[in-house]
């Protein structure tokens, strides 16, 4: 199993590194050459399998995805079988049109009408630059899956359910909400214009106050070290959303 994911940025990066380790057994690949997304791969083995984790940080979906698709048509020995795109719902309106995007680069790649399901494994046949027929698992996600939202949301919602965490995750949001209200009528002295000022921003803040307050000893270091500490094993909301996962379980 070859398989890559896209993903937005580079927290949420690491917070699927942390869970496909964590659940399916994978370990970060040191060193890993051949990396065709440069910087932005992450390369996981466990066995024969290998997994590639990409983010295009702010940059087309169509663009990473059509990139995947011309790696599977050259078939130089480093084809995908899984391809899973992982998304921020930001509006229904905003993932429609991506998705929308995504299944014209597809179809016009696999001369087929490809339509988009979300949160299923979709079948793909593409042929190949040498005349051969290429199956391809496709799989699209927008987080959280009801609702708008970020993948940091989903993560602080399904920790926020958690023995002792109720408190601490409900005033994080209450206090970035206060700000982003509050920072319209403040003077520059008062409130750098950097802070918050996109809304992908605002919508990950809360949980990094959570983490803050929760693990300040491990505030100012690599987030990846505070995605360690969390027990992934216990949080059913997330297993349940990542349930179309689980075809990467050892059987």
């Amino acid at each position: 199993m070859n398989s890559i994911i896209l993903c937005e940025g580079e927290t949420d990066q690491i917070v699927l590194s942390e869970y496909f380790c964590h659940m399916y057994g994978f370990k970060f690949s040191r060193g890993a050459k051949n990396k065709p997304f440069g910087n932005a791969e992450c390369r996981y083995t466990r066995g024969a399998d290998q997994l590639d984790i990409v983010y295009v940080s702010g940059n087309d979906f169509s663009e990473y995805v059509q990139k995947v698709l011309k790696i599977n048509q050259l078939n130089t020995g480093n084809t995908y079988t899984h391809m899973a795109v992982i998304s921020d719902h930001d509006s229904d309106e905003e993932i429609q049109q991506r998705w929308q995007g995504i299944a014209e680069v597809i179809s016009g790649a696999c001369s087929c009408a490809f339509h988009i399901k979300e949160n299923q494994w979709l079948n793909l046949v593409q042929p190949s630059a040498f005349g051969e027929s290429l199956p391809l698992k496709c799989l699209f996600l927008s987080i959280p899956l009801t609702g708008e939202g970020a993948l940091e949301t989903f993560l602080l919602k399904a920790i926020e359910y958690e023995s002792g965490n109720s408190f601490l995750a409900q005033e994080s949001k209450r206090f970035v909400a206060e700000l982003i209200k509050k920072k319209g009528s403040l003077s520059d002295d008062e409130w750098n214009p950097a802070f918050l000022k996109s809304r992908r921003m605002q919508v990950k803040a809360p949980l990094g106050v959570f983490f803050g307050v929760a693990w300040p000893d491990r505030a100012f270091n690599d987030a990846r070290e505070m995605f360690k500490r969390i027990p992934w094993q216990k949080y059913r909301q997330i297993q349940t959303s990542f349930q179309v996962f689980d075809i990467f379980r050892q059987k």
